[in-house]
């Protein structure tokens, strides 16, 4: 994908549904980048890549039958790793739920979902989200993405 990409969510949705971008071609887009490009930042735990293009082939079906499910419908969207989503594991940065693979969904992304959200991943946490920098994790700390640093003069 080699043109500008929307920068708000209104201007995806526009785009989607004046059918110059495509959900499935923007989520495979969200993916190779998610998965590539942010590895040194440690951003995220867990790719979904599975769920994401299951539910992007859906959205891009509504929106080419014009039953969208809303603004939503198609946008990419990570969360952080204490959100419960049915199917993909959640450990909320803990050795302890490391295998805890929920059969329901949060509150939150069910409502995310049933608007037609698409789940590219889960992001990186402090344990249970008890801290602030995310330095406390199981899957090491997240990186700044302007400086290699975590004691970047510039940023305090």
């Amino acid at each position: 994908m080699n043109r500008r990409l929307p920068a708000t969510l209104r201007e995806l949705s526009e785009c989607f549904r004046s059918k110059s971008l495509d959900p499935l071609a923007f989520t495979e887009h969200t993916l190779h980048r998610a998965s590539d490009r942010t590895k040194c930042l440690n951003a995220f735990v867990r790719i979904a890549s599975q769920t994401a293009l299951e539910q992007a082939e859906a959205s891009a079906q509504r929106h080419r039958s014009g039953s969208t499910l809303g603004p939503l419908d198609g946008a990419t969207i990570a969360v952080k790793d204490n959100f419960c989503t049915r199917n993909v594991a959640t450990t909320c940065a803990s050795r302890m739920l490391e295998s805890f693979v929920p059969t329901y969904s949060a509150t939150v992304w069910d409502r995310l979902e049933r608007g037609g959200a698409v789940l590219v991943g889960k992001t990186n946490m402090d344990q249970f989200g008890m801290g602030s920098g995310t330095v406390d994790s199981i899957f090491g700390p997240t990186r700044n993405c302007w400086s290699e640093s975590l004691e970047g003069e510039r940023f305090r």
